[in-house]
């Protein structure tokens, strides 16, 4: 099981969600504020639930076994994390809504973005939102609720923020525990990379920590938004956790190239 499909399980409002689409009760609208990180694994994961003939994505209905790659016959999309959608797509995706599900009871329409949509795609989804089609659904995915209030008002809303049910990670202690730790963590791909930072904020702010915490923090937020590799994440984490690099030196190194002290976690013998 994925991290996000555990952390959602926990989640209450989640959990109420998925409850009404066991019951056979499904919102005609529903809007989900998350990080960018996530959304794209929460929309696979509502979808499942949304497109199974059963509402529990059970995996062995014939809607189910109709995922391929990560698609749907019955799922469309429009935009991608932080690039919604312009007028012209959100317009294209809404008219292809109503068409008769292929294979699942119902089809589920995706809107990345709204908080970052021009005023006249916002607009032109406020009929279809507040009147979906027959067996037609739509979920917003958004960083930011602050979409237009007469939006917001059409939508089932959610906040899932995932970052605050992260379990404290007890950072690496001693030469051995470092290059175990480079070893296992270097192929980790950007959502681990920041849910490790906010487990080892966690620990350092539960043991008093708390200006580390806040750097590892910050680190994770802007690292978002800078695409960093696998082995750069390492890097900076290491360097920090050991409290080997001036934290207020990052942000300039974003900027530069190369990081002083880069290439930590491929230069083990130097620890």
């Amino acid at each position: 099981m994925s991290q996000v499909k555990e952390l959602l399980q926990q989640n209450e409002l989640w959990n109420d969600l998925i409850a009404t689409f066991h019951s056979g009760t499904v919102p005609g609208a529903v809007g989900i504020e998350t990080r960018p990180i996530w959304q794209e694994e929460i929309m696979r994961i509502f979808a499942s639930h949304i497109l199974c003939e059963n509402g529990t994505a059970c995996g062995q209905c014939r809607s189910c076994r109709s995922w391929v790659d990560g698609a749907h016959p019955d799922l469309l999309i429009a935009g991608a994390p932080d690039a919604p959608a312009p007028v012209d797509e959100c317009r294209r995706k809404s008219a292809d809504l109503p068409m008769s599900p292929v294979i699942a009871p119902r089809r589920l329409l995706v809107f990345y973005g709204p908080e970052k949509m021009s005023p006249g795609a916002v607009n032109s989804l406020l009929k279809i939102t507040e009147e979906p089609p027959d067996h037609g659904h739509i979920l917003y995915l958004m960083s930011k609720a602050n979409i237009l209030s007469t939006l917001r008002s059409r939508l089932w809303m959610l906040s899932l923020l995932l970052e605050e049910s992260f379990a404290p990670l007890e950072p690496p202690r001693g030469q051995k525990s470092w290059l175990r730790w480079l070893s296992e963590n270097e192929k980790k791909d950007a959502n681990e990379w920041y849910a490790a930072a906010y487990g080892y904020a966690a620990w350092l702010c539960r043991h008093g920590e708390t200006e580390q915490a806040a750097q590892l923090q910050q680190l994770a937020e802007t690292a978002l938004t800078t695409h960093l590799s696998s082995a750069m994440w390492s890097d900076l984490l290491f360097l920090l956790l050991r409290g080997e690099y001036p934290f207020e030196h990052v942000f300039d190194d974003f900027r530069q190239a190369p990081l002083p002290g880069a290439g930590l976690s491929r230069r083990r013998n130097d620890l």
